[in-house]
């Protein structure tokens, strides 16, 4: 397997959430071919670099090329360019799917055929029975398969996130080590993990921990500055599929996931996480609901009633929307 790379700089770019600035003012220089490292604490901002510098989320400072060309007017083909191996959250195999069961999802949607397939699981050193499930399988087996899965269709760029999370050590040797093999093929690979690697590897951008050092790229030290004066949270661009990340309001590019497959399997559909449904709200005895006739009962405001044996109705009995066609029944 052989493809050629794709080569991606930034110069001073930052990305910021309601909360705050995500990562600030970083410089990344790629060649083709080479395999980078994100580091960083959890919580800095990782994740957001892989999508930002794969044109999947937008910056509010700085520029960015990917291939020679700027973002965010060549965002769709960086895009296509650079594929997702795993992001987290949001794009990660199906636990529940047998292995033949993503293979065949991922000939569907990448136009791949059994022998990209067979090469790419060569090319990463595994052999997974197809009816194991995915969740079944080691960490590492289950990162090299995704890795192998985004490499049958030798894409120019591939973002692998997390790669040590849960890891032991003998499977964190084997997976860098099948990185390197695929950036031998031609392909730039942009890792994540908390730590630099432990043998020479491509440029290592480090993002800022607690003690809030200045961020850098391999081979130099960025300048420290500020946002831009007044920047609100809402004016950042981002993807669908980051939305929920970091809660921001502007959506302006539809993402470029598996959209057919997804659109198959709701478990997938669902990319992130929904948040947490609120309670509805308590009722207002002073405004009791037009909808509901009154009663005796529901008029009767005497203490008493409120320390009988006879419990209140909760909230969650009254009757909802999909119960219009009862509403004549009290319970």
């Amino acid at each position: 397997m052989s493809t050629e790379g794709v080569a991606i700089t930034a110069r001073g770019i930052s990305v910021r959430g309601p909360l705050g600035p995500v990562f600030s003012n970083v410089d990344v220089e790629i060649r083709p071919g080479e395999l980078a490292t994100v580091t960083g604490p959890s919580g800095t901002g990782r994740t957001a670099l892989l999508l930002t510098l794969s044109g999947r989320l937008h910056p509010i400072t700085g520029a960015i090329e990917v291939d020679g060309r700027p973002l965010p007017k060549g965002a769709k083909r960086a895009r296509t360019l650079i594929a997702p191996a795993r992001l987290r959250p949001g794009f990660e195999l199906e636990g529940r799917w047998r292995v033949r069961e993503a293979v065949r999802e991922r000939r569907i949607t990448t136009k791949v055929d059994n022998d990209d397939i067979s090469d790419a699981f060569d090319l990463v050193g595994i052999d997974p029975e197809p009816e194991a499930l995915i969740d079944s399988l080691h960490p590492g087996e289950r990162l090299l398969l995704a890795v192998a899965l985004g490499m049958a269709a030798l894409p120019a760029g591939l973002l692998v996130d997390d790669v040590e999370l849960g890891l032991p050590e003998a499977a964190r040797t084997r997976v860098w080590a099948a990185l390197e093999t695929v950036a031998r093929t031609g392909t730039t690979v942009v890792a994540s993990n908390t730590d630099p690697p432990r043998f020479e590897a491509g440029p290592v951008i480090r993002l800022p921990g607690p003690n809030g050092e200045t961020p850098h790229r391999a081979g130099g030290t960025a300048p420290e500055t500020t946002l831009l004066p007044g920047q609100e949270p809402n004016t950042v661009e981002f993807d669908t599929e980051t939305t929920r990340i970091l809660g921001a309001d502007a959506v302006t590019e539809p993402h470029t996931f598996d959209t057919a497959a997804l659109s198959r399997d709701p478990a997938q559909l669902a990319l992130f996480e929904a948040p947490e449904p609120t309670a509805p709200p308590e009722p207002d005895p002073s405004h009791p609901d037009p909808s509901r006739p009154e009663t005796a009962e529901s008029e009767s405001t005497d203490s008493d009633a409120m320390d009988s044996d006879t419990p209140e109705a909760s909230p969650e009995a009254e009757p909802t929307d999909s119960d219009s066609e009862d509403d004549g029944d009290p319970r």
